[in-house]
């Protein structure tokens, strides 16, 4: 009974995340920034190390990032994945955000995306768990 209750309690909580992330301007260029700047660097990093080797690799890397940091592409939507998920994997989420954020209060949430990093480790870690569920795991 008590684990039902506090899952209800993680779908508002989960339902204002979504909110968030469609609202929130700072947590939107993050995302685009974040993606941007990996997808460049790997392919850098490939291409420099099919020319030229492990040195190849470094310098790809580098202007891989560099290109990325200079264009704006649109990224794949997080937030439709998300939308789309079973209630006990938002459920989930919700737990894994919670435990990040270190407070399971929307009022919590809502403070700890104030900062670029700390933004950028709320994405990685939805990434990380949207793609964990999508495999299976």
């Amino acid at each position: 009974m008590a684990g039902h209750i506090v899952g209800m309690a993680l779908i508002p909580y989960y339902d204002h995340l979504i909110d968030i992330m469609k609202t929130n301007p700072e947590l939107h260029k993050t995302a685009k920034g974040v993606f941007r700047q990996v997808a460049w660097g790997a392919a850098g990093t490939v291409a420099g190390a099919a020319v030229a080797g492990p040195f190849g690799a470094m310098v790809g890397g580098i202007a891989g990032s560099l290109i990325g940091y200079s264009r704006s592409d649109d990224y794949q939507s997080l937030i439709g994945v998300m939308e789309d998920l079973s209630e006990e994997d938002k459920k989930e989420i919700a737990r894994k955000v919670q435990e990040l954020v270190g407070g399971t209060s929307i009022e919590a949430l809502t403070r700890y995306i104030g900062s670029q990093a700390q933004r950028s480790a709320l994405l990685n870690l939805l990434r990380s768990a949207v793609g964990e569920m999508s495999k299976g795991g």
